[in-house]
């Protein structure tokens, strides 16, 4: 394919961002997809394929608002203002530490990297709030999310399997690890570009096919389709070799448990049921397809993979403190109290700058590649608004617990995104590399705006069923959050029982 090809089609995919921003989110997630194999075949991988997503979504951003769509954090800090003041300090210090970074590198390219590596969740955020109008909205995005990832995890396989195709390999040198118990072993990327995002998506994938298991309503052989389905992606997902995907898995189904069975009471008994079928049928599937389908020469090549994959909960403890608080003093030993500039130590940011590495390798964990970039006063404000965060998701929890007549999939739906945010919060602490990926930054703002907007789909579905009146003023109907209390009001009176 041919790069005027590719501009053609980008062209037409941006129009449809622009003149309908409903479907340019969907389209979003597919051309976030489809920009890894499409950097492969066009010669000479061109970086700002990478990004092509980034333009998307800001075009369908722009296209809201063009169609009067009020893309704002005041209906957010309305209902939870605990987030108001973090964020307004936290895009301030990112947009004077990407001026620090051009300063540093004298590349413009990565100071947008660095704009880009902290504040692209933003809009997406603003978007998903406004896109999940029903539950339905967000599941319709989940479902077009899976069926995609489903086809290009299959592209692990493969590669595996040794097709030499240009599509499977991955862009630039092939990364290969040494591990000093199973020796040379090599990892596959499949249709995506690298193995760390193909082990990224593979996790998430998994994630939302339990997700979806239980919050859409099928048949039984829905549910064992579900779970042959996790048995397919995680496979791929360990030829990946990036074990710390497989600990966001298990961590994601710990969470999600822990929310069903203490912040849901209406829904704990078929929760249980539902699962415990889902993970049945998945150790049917497993267990057949190793003792009887596995011939042993495939066994002997997986054999590696798998015993990786294992020994990652021995090691899982150590990395931890390695790359958090036994980094820092290293960092700031490198970087300064104030930091190197953002964009100077984020993914893709080594194709612009001319140093190999500014920061250094102790900034290999999520919080020290800030501490690195932002310095001591970054850092400050990341954990300040990770506690903002973590307020507002609880007063949702609570809107949750204490709303009687919450549709209860819903509350499903969202337990399950929650438990997913925390689970990649966690595991950025570890590694920072696939979260400068503009596609995932990107889904990661959506589901959180899914998350933020849950009391409005609430409201909206009382309102559907004629429950609650939304009254029009003039041309221009009530935002539909005015017709229910903020969570502040919500604690002195419908939470009261839980003081």
């Amino acid at each position: 394919m041919s790069e005027p090809e590719v501009f053609m089609l980008i062209a037409v995919a941006l129009g449809l961002c622009f003149v309908n921003w409903r479907t340019g989110i969907l389209l979003c997630v597919l051309i976030g997809f489809l920009q890894d194999p499409m950097r492969k075949i066009v010669p000479s991988e061109p970086v700002y394929l990478t990004a092509l997503v980034g333009g998307a979504m800001t075009v369908t951003f722009l296209g809201a608002q063009f169609h009067n769509v009020r893309l704002s954090f005041k209906p957010i800090h309305a209902w939870n203002n605990s987030m108001r003041t973090p964020i307004t300090l936290f895009i301030g210090l990112v947009l004077i530490q990407s001026v620090a970074g051009f300063i540093r590198t004298g590349s413009v390219v990565v100071a947008i990297i660095g704009i880009l590596a902290y504040l692209s969740p933003m809009p997406a955020i603003l978007l998903g709030y406004q896109f999940g109008r029903t539950q339905r909205d967000v599941t319709k995005l989940i479902t077009l999310y899976v069926f995609i990832g489903i086809i290009l995890m299959s592209g692990v396989y493969l590669s595996h399997a040794g097709l030499d195709w240009r599509i499977l390999k991955q862009v630039g040198e092939g990364l290969v690890i040494y591990d000093p118990k199973l020796g040379k072993i090599l990892l596959f990327s499949g249709f995506l570009r690298t193995p760390e995002t193909a082990a990224w998506h593979g996790a998430t994938v998994a994630c939302f096919i339990v997700l979806l298991s239980l919050t859409v309503n099928r048949k039984v052989s829905f549910k064992l389709g579900a779970g042959a389905f996790v048995l397919f992606v995680l496979g791929a997902l360990v030829l990946t070799g990036r074990r710390k995907f497989l600990v966001e898995f298990i961590l994601f189904l710990a969470i999600y448990m822990v929310f069903l069975l203490w912040f849901s009471k209406t829904i704990r008994s078929a929760m249980l049921s539902k699962a415990v079928l889902l993970f049945g049928g998945l150790v049917i599937v497993a267990s057949t397809v190793y003792l009887y389908v596995s011939p042993e020469e495939y066994e002997q090549q997986v054999r590696p993979y798998y015993e990786r994959g294992v020994n990652v909960q021995s090691e899982a403890s150590g990395r931890l403190s390695d790359l958090t608080i036994n980094s820092f003093q290293y960092v700031i030993e490198r970087n300064g109290i104030l930091g190197s500039g953002a964009g100077t130590g984020s993914q893709g940011s080594q194709y612009f700058r001319q140093e190999d590495d500014i920061v250094g390798g102790a900034a290999e964990g999520g919080l020290g590649k800030a501490l690195a970039e932002l310095g001591v006063p970054g850092l400050v404000l990341i954990l300040w608004l990770s506690i903002a965060v973590a307020r507002y998701l609880w007063s949702i929890v609570r809107f949750i617990k204490y709303t009687k007549d919450l549709n209860p999939e819903l509350g499903k739906l969202i337990f399950g995104l929650m438990a997913f945010l925390i689970t990649n919060g966690m595991v950025y602490l570890i590694a920072h590399q696939v979260y400068g990926d503009p596609f995932v930054l990107i889904l990661l703002g959506l589901f959180l705006g899914f998350v933020i907007g849950t009391p409005k789909m609430h409201v909206a579905g009382q309102a559907a069923k004629g429950q609650i009146p939304v009254r029009p003023i003039g041309a221009v109907p009530v935002n539909i959050l005015q017709t229910m209390p903020p969570a502040r009001a919500l604690g002195e009176s419908q939470f009261a029982s839980d003081k």
